[in-house]
This record gives structure tokens, C-alpha cells and sequence, in this order.
């Protein structure tokens, strides 16, 4: 895993945080929804954006898309790198992009193709933490792919 640069807050948090980041990183790999439990907010205004395009409202919604993941999908670890983000006393947002393989074993077609040929590709990940009942939970996160083409306009 790269150097993370996160701005603000006390050291402590600021290595809770990278430390459910990571453990979000592992579970991911394996679709793993039960080691996702402790780390994704019980909030009902918990929403998470994935990859695939669709909100997910709340943790139990998201659970049953990895139960549907881990029944199709061989996944590699997600490897992070330019990690960054800030923190304050109760909300930290941490950013990063992700390098990783998958390919689809489901017996039906996936839904979308978005690199389930066993090709490396690279996301974008922001996940924003809140501070509940003394401990950090992720409230949101959003996943998109990156673009390795040309930036519009040179930019």
C-alpha cells in the first residue's frame, strides 16, 4: 500500500481510519460482507455509489450486492495508491485510486461490462467517515472507473 496523506485530526484517528480503509480494501477483494459489517454505518441515511453505475441505500442493500458478487465474480485485491483525504473531529474523507483484476464466473451474463475480461484496471474511491458512538463508520462512498485517455482539452 502507497503513503497515505490525510490532512488534519489527531494521529489516532487519522490511523483508525486508515485501518478500516485497509480492512474495506481486504474484504473487498473477497466480497466479503460480514468483515464489512463493523466497517460500513448502520445510518439509514448511509448511500454508497458503486462502480457499477447504481446507489446502493444503506449497508443491508449493499450486503446483499457483494452476497450477488461473491457468487459471480473472482476478484483480486484492489491495491491502493495516491491515497489522501482530511479529517476533522467527527467526518474524514479519504480518497484514493485502485488497481485490480476480476473476471465473471457467473453461468448469466454480467449485467455491464466493466472489466470482467481478467484485464487490469484502475477506480477511484472517496469514502467519507463519520464518528459514531466513539468509534469512525463509513457513511458514503463512491467508486467510478479512472481514464487513462486524453484529458479534455489538454487539462
Amino acid at each position: 500500500m502507497s503513503q497515505a496523506n490525510l490532512v488534519g485530526g489527531s494521529t489516532r484517528d487519522g490511523e483508525r481510519i486508515l485501518k478500516l480503509h485497509a480492512d474495506y480494501i481486504d474484504a473487498n477483494a473477497r466480497f466479503d460482507w460480514q468483515k464489512l459489517e463493523p466497517i460500513w454505518s448502520e445510518a439509514p441515511e448511509a448511500v454508497f455509489f458503486n462502480l457499477n453505475g447504481h446507489t446502493y441505500k444503506g449497508r443491508e442493500h449493499w450486503f446483499r450486492l457483494w452476497k450477488f458478487y461473491g457468487q459471480n465474480v473472482a476478484s483480486s485485491y484492489w491495491t491502493p495508491f495516491d491515497i489522501g483525504g482530511v479529517v476533522s473531529d467527527e467526518v474524514a474523507v479519504v480518497w484514493c485510486h485502485r488497481r485490480t483484476k476480476r473476471k465473471w464466473t457467473g453461468a448469466a451474463p454480467p449485467p455491464q461490462d466493466i472489466h470482467y475480461g481478467g484485464e487490469e484496471f484502475v477506480t477511484r474511491s472517496t469514502m467519507v467517515f463519520r464518528k459514531e458512538a466513539g468509534d469512525w463508520r463509513v457513511v458514503h462512498a463512491h467508486f467510478s472507473q479512472a481514464s487513462s485517455g486524453e484529458r479534455p482539452g489538454g487539462v
